[in-house]
């Protein structure tokens, strides 16, 4: 059994991408989101590396890594999926050093703003 601590076996980048492709269906989303570029590559310390592109209002969620990505955010996978799902307070995780951010943090802030306050 596992405990609310473990992550599921299933990869965090299909996980991401599955709840992306529910939430881009609003037209209202990618009309917010047709202004925005910018990328976030995410490298899990206990999964594999992801990222997330929005260019012209598509979002592209696949495994691997980016040339240069706006920004990179390191964690391990359960404490993404909670940042994720809302279950924890982005602040505290990053101040707290569970969360690292490096990169063009305030050029991709209106994309992560944007994902994250609709993703729930």
């Amino acid at each position: 059994m596992r405990t609310e601590e473990e992550p599921s076996n299933e990869p965090l980048y299909i996980y991401f991408k599955k709840m992306i492709e529910k939430y881009i269906k609003n037209p209202n989303i990618r009309e917010k989101l047709f202004g925005v570029e910018a990328s976030v590559q995410f490298r899990i310390y206990d999964d594999k590396p992801f990222y997330v592109k929005i260019d012209k209002g598509v979002i592209d969620v696949a495994e691997g890594e980016l040339l240069d990505p706006t920004v990179i955010v390191t964690a391990k996978k359960a404490d993404l999926k909670k940042l994720i799902d809302r279950e924890a307070d982005p602040f505290t995780y990053y101040f707290s050093g569970r969360v690292k951010v490096t990169g063009r943090v305030l050029e991709a802030a209106e994309m992560l703003r944007i994902l994250l306050r609709e993703l729930k």
